[in-house]
This record gives C-alpha cells, structure tokens and sequence, in this order.
C-alpha cells in the first residue's frame, strides 16, 4: 500500500445502531460556527449563534468522525416542503437507513472498545454474538449509489479508487433517467465518463459522473 492512500480493503467496517433518544435521532444539527453575547429580559448574559453560519451536520455522524472513525451514511434525496405556510419544495438528504450507518477504522488498528464506550453507539449488526464485518465491496458499492454527494473526503476517495474505469468496461447506471440501465464505457475524462447505451437497437451516447456508475461483472 502507498503511503497515505486510504484503500477500502485496508478498512474495517461495520452497520453501527444509533442511540436514538440520546442523540435526538439521525436528524441534522447545526454545529460550529460564530456566537455573539446578548442579555435576556432577565439582563443575563447569554451566547447565541450568529444565523447563517455553523454546518448542518447528521449528528450521530458528526459525533462519530469527532471521535476519529470514519463514517458513511446512505442518503437518498427527497423533495419536501420549506414550510407549511409555502407550496415550494427543496431537496432534503434523508438517511437511508433509519438508525444504521456504516463505521470503520484502519484494518491495522483495535478500536472496537473505542467504538462501544461511545454513550451514541447501541450495537453492531453481528450473528452468534459476532459482528459482522461488511465486506469492502459491498461498502464501496453503497457509498458509490447512496452517497448522495455527501461522502467524507477519504470516503470519496475510496469509492474513486475502487475502480478505475476504462474503456470497454460494462457498468450499471445508479441515478437519473437511465437508472439500472447497463452502459459500455467509451472514454474517462477525469471525474466523468462517457459510455453508449443500447437503446431499443441503437447506441446512445451519454455522459456520466463517476459516482453515478458501478462495474458490472463480465457475465
């Protein structure tokens, strides 16, 4: 392994459960940010934070990474109402997984006692009182579908170097119109790949980002 890459076989991971009465459940918070000093009606001095800044964060997530794991939260993207008082809509990244999410750690270290002394974690998927080590494919092959542009950068990082797509390869298409429809790469042209599609006999060119696609086995 190269020095200072992250590959996804050189990680542990497991489906971590969240507690969710403790941590207000797998919703965003905001965290950070810039505070200003104010007096209450009581003239006492209180702090609060400044509108518009700080990160809106999954806190489960955010308290995780805070204790140096790496994490992967599967999200998908729904269209909801701003407000009850308006009709307009905005996308929201919405877990996937209620109370799951995936959490791993350089296979070269322990830190399973770490993970459970953390008051967030509830338990680990297992069988026979054994977690279940997820396999790196498997992992990779959900951060690729359902990272929902919201991976961490080591995250991104190893679902890129997963697969380095060339051409002629067969992949599948995650997103958009042409989801689960199967494609031949033709070119990479760095974060993008253009592919042609076999549509009702012809072939159609399209272009796609690299996320957006997973290698297909040669059957």
């Amino acid at each position: 392994m190269m020095m200072g890459k992250i590959e996804a076989q050189d990680m542990i991971w497991l489906l971590v459960r969240v507690k969710r009465h403790q941590v207000g459940g797998i919703k965003k918070v905001t965290v950070g940010g810039e505070f200003e000093t104010y007096r209450d009606r009581q003239r006492r001095v209180r702090k609060r934070r400044i509108q518009g800044t700080g990160d809106r964060v999954f806190l489960p997530e955010h308290l995780l990474r805070k204790a140096g794991f790496e994490v992967f939260l599967p999200v998908r993207w729904d269209k909801k109402r701003k407000n009850r008082f308006s009709p307009e809509k905005e996308l929201v990244a919405q877990p996937l997984l209620v109370d799951w999410m995936f959490v791993g750690w350089p296979a070269d270290q322990n830190r399973w006692e770490d993970l459970m002394r953390l008051d967030v974690v509830m338990g680990v998927m297992g069988t026979g009182g054994r977690p279940i080590i997820m396999k790196a494919s498997t992992v990779i092959g959900l951060m690729r579908r359902w990272g929902g542009g919201m991976l961490s950068p080591k995250c991104h990082q190893m679902a890129r170097n997963s697969h380095d797509f060339e051409a002629g390869d067969a992949v599948r298409i995650d997103r958009g119109a042409w989801a689960d429809f199967e494609a031949k790469v033709v070119e990479v042209k760095g974060a993008n790949v253009s592919v042609v599609l076999d549509l009702f006999g012809r072939e159609t060119p399209a272009e796609f980002s690299w996320m957006d696609l997973t290698p297909v086995a040669p059957r």
